[in-house]
């Protein structure tokens, strides 16, 4: 099998090389009203700044990408590994299908969303989508092109990176590729900004508490 050294490509796109970081991981838990099994959450790449972006999570040989539970990922059957699959109207017909797990890049649903693999006939999402697996890479990513609005922080410099509904706790480590916010001249060349961010294994770990009613009683249910 060809490999490819995603993150040496993106490089080859970058006029500075100056590395920067990205803040932290954030990971807020959605409201799933209990309509399917488990409790959902996102996670987030919280940046320095409005209009860092983040275009690629990528996995390599030596930097492996690994998301998973110690409990299956609920999967609906009309969901996808991608959150570009899922479809507005499909939500509206069958509202359990919003807690479906997915990755992607700064949109939640397939309304222009760019999200896509690589490369295209990665396998690295199968037993995630099958099974409510691993989504596991030492030679692949998914990523957006890095002029797309979704790859921008916005003005709480948050990035979507995933959802996850499980019942279990998830474990996750993951590498991220992006560039400072750019200053342009008015004739479009960077003046300033656009330097490196490219951090390699990330760490991220949900342990999931039982919600009884002693629990909820005394508001101890977060994450």
């Amino acid at each position: 099998m060809l490999k490819l050294n995603f993150s040496a490509l993106l490089l080859s796109c970058f006029p500075l090389f100056l590395f920067a970081q990205f803040s932290h991981i954030d990971i807020k838990e959605v409201d799933n009203g209990g309509v399917v099994p488990g409790r959902t959450y996102r996670v987030y790449a919280v940046m320095e700044s409005e209009g860092d972006v983040i275009d690629a999570i990528f996995g390599e040989e030596d930097k492996i990408l690994s998301i998973r539970g110690d409990k299956p990922f609920f999967q609906h059957p009309l969901g996808g590994g991608l959150a570009s699959e899922i479809t507005r109207i499909g939500v509206d017909k069958d509202p359990t299908l919003a807690y479906d797990s997915w990755v992607t890049i700064g949109y939640e649903d397939n309304y222009m969303n760019e999200v896509i693999a690589f490369p295209p006939e990665t396998s690295m999402f199968q037993n995630f989508e099958d099974f409510g697996g691993e989504i596991r890479a030492n030679n692949g990513a998914w990523f957006v092109l890095p002029d797309k609005r979704q790859a921008m922080a916005p003005e709480d410099k948050r990035i979507l990176l995933m959802q996850l509904t499980s019942e279990g706790s998830i474990y996750g480590v993951i590498n991220l590729h992006g560039r400072t916010a750019a200053d342009f001249s008015e004739t479009g060349e960077i003046i300033s900004g656009a330097e490196l961010i490219q951090s390699e294994g990330v760490e991220f770990h949900i342990e999931t508490k039982k919600c009884g009613i002693l629990r909820r009683l005394f508001n101890s249910c977060n994450i």
